[in-house]
């Protein structure tokens, strides 16, 4: 195809391979590849935007409910830490040994394709199968269907609403819906638009969120300091809940934590990665358990353990008790503070389906660009599509269970690893090395937590989570390892390049 009526000025040549894809640049753009990625690849603000996330203001209510038990509550968010941590230590030694861009897929590509010409890629296509199709939409949809919630909350609890159970109300559960589905749209729109202005919007958003949450830890202190402890009072509060409950409830706390492997997504792109990654993460990780937790004792000094488990919004039934006329402010922060999380989000979304596309894991028109503002506007497109769906067919804690479930497969089967390659590449360069005993714990957890689910509360999202690790296994076998290409994929491609003017990428790794 001739691709010069979506490139303009800039020749590109694309070369297929199976259902993935390869490009090469015109030389004359070789030296202009720092500029192209500086225009593509947002720097540091949007890749740890994920660090301290939105999911402080949706989580507490949920874990709270899952725990049913105040101490126990706190305990899991100060253990949600401390594997976030385990975890984040483990990938800062993958980040060393296998320094590309991609993350995950990165570290499965280098792992297990040495060990078996056939299973060798199944963990990495089943990464790009699951992130691109499952993890990255819910992800947007979750903060979508937040900031729609708290968009709408404040304003319908005003007096002149007579309905008092509008929560309850389908009315207002479809109109969250739209506004969710409106937040998504504005979202993918600036990522589309322009990587800078993405970038440039990531620092409102991170004002935002350090706001809200100052605000809620004030509130705390203030409490504390006139004697008023709420719900903390009365010390350990025992729970009926299961060993599976408690392990779900990992998931609302770990939803809260999820973006500690975000700067493992630009590796390539990191100034000094062997010092700055390992830097990052460990100061990140531990301030927001920090943080974490002392949001939650606010929340606990100002409501009663039953009124933070009914709340919808719990950020903003706290401002709506503290600050008098200023209660409108939370949910307008919160609700930025959501958007902010989800343009992280989409930015890792385009990143990934790239680094994917050339491993040959996706299929070639997945990984273009748009032509003249060289943002990844087919993938971010989808992503945004299947989103849409996922706003209208669940609701938010059910997300969260489902993307805690399939993310933690991945993860621990990142985390595993570390242990993999000690052995097949025990020469390779280690700038930063951790204990073995660190991965191995960390791989134990999250095998406990995606099996003790299924075994004490079987639910039937878990069982198609698995279904659709299963489907994409038998996706790989005629698409991956035997490159069958379906009839019409050109014809294709060409529609899809005609409705969002995409091509090639002109930026090749090294």
């Amino acid at each position: 195809m001739d691709n010069s009526a979506f490139t303009q000025d800039t020749e590109i040549e694309q070369h297929g391979q199976g259902p993935g894809f390869q490009s090469t640049p015109n030389p004359a753009k070789d030296t202009k590849k720092q500029d192209l990625l500086d225009e593509v690849v947002p720097p540091i603000p949007i890749k740890s935007d994920g660090t301290v996330r939105s999911g402080i203001f949706v989580s507490p209510s949920g874990l709270l409910e899952k725990t049913g038990s105040v101490s126990l509550s706190l305990v899991v968010w100060a253990a949600c830490g401390v594997l976030a941590t385990l975890a984040a230590l483990s990938y800062c030694e993958l980040g060393t040994v296998v320094p590309r861009s991609g993350g995950e897929h990165a570290y499965y590509m280098a792992t297990f394709p040495p060990l078996n010409r056939f299973f060798g890629e199944i963990p990495g296509f089943l990464f790009a199968w699951a992130t691109v199709l499952l993890l990255k939409p819910s992800s947007l949809s979750i903060v979508s269907l937040a900031a729609g919630k708290y968009a709408l909350y404040p304003l319908l609890r005003m007096d002149r609403y007579e309905c008092k159970n509008f929560e309850d109300d389908n009315d207002f559960k479809y109109a969250v819906k739209l506004l969710a589905v409106v937040v998504a749209s504005l979202i993918a729109a600036v990522n589309i638009i322009s990587a800078r202005l993405a970038t440039k919007a990531a620092i409102v958003f991170l004002f935002a969120k350090v706001s809200t949450m100052a605000i809620m830890i004030g509130i705390g202190f203030y409490n504390m300091g006139k004697g008023d402890f709420g719900a903390l009072t009365g010390g350990w509060d025992p729970t009926n809940k299961t060993v599976g409950d408690i392990a779900v409830s990992f998931y609302s706390g770990l939803w809260a934590y999820d973006g500690w492997n975000n700067l493992n997504l630009a590796t390539e792109e990191l100034v000094n990665p062997h010092r700055n990654l390992p830097l990052a993460i460990l100061i990140g990780i531990p301030l927001s358990t920090v943080l974490y937790l002392l949001i939650n004792v606010s929340y606990l000094t100002a409501l009663s353990k039953e009124a933070m488990i009914a709340s919808d919004a719990v950020a903003v039934d706290v401002g709506d008790n503290y600050l008098g006329a200023l209660k409108l402010l939370i949910p307008i922060l919160v609700v930025i503070s959501a958007i902010g999380t989800g343009n992280g989000s989409m930015f890792t979304a385009g990143r990934i389906t790239y680094a994917v596309g050339r491993d040959g894991h996706m299929i070639d028109v997945m990984s273009y660009v748009h032509a003249t503002r060289l943002t990844p506007i087919v993938a971010l497109s989808l992503n945004t599509i299947l989103a849409y769906a996922m706003i209208f067919g669940s609701e938010i804690e059910e997300l969260i269970d489902l993307f805690g479930f399939a993310s933690w497969i991945i993860y621990g089967l990142a985390i595993s690893c570390v242990i993999v390659l000690r052995y097949t590449m025990p020469d390779a360069p280690r700038p930063f090395k951790v204990p073995l005993i660190i991965p191995i714990v960390a791989v134990i957890i999250s095998a406990a937590l995606v099996v003790l689910p299924i075994v004490y509360d079987p639910k039937l999202g878990y069982l198609a989570v698995l279904g659709f690790f299963l489907l994409g296994f038998l996706v790989y076998i005629p698409f991956v390892y035997y490159k069958y290409r379906l009839p019409g994929m050109d014809g294709f491609t060409k529609a899809v390049q005609f409705l969002t003017l995409a091509a090639p990428s002109p930026y090749k790794d090294d």
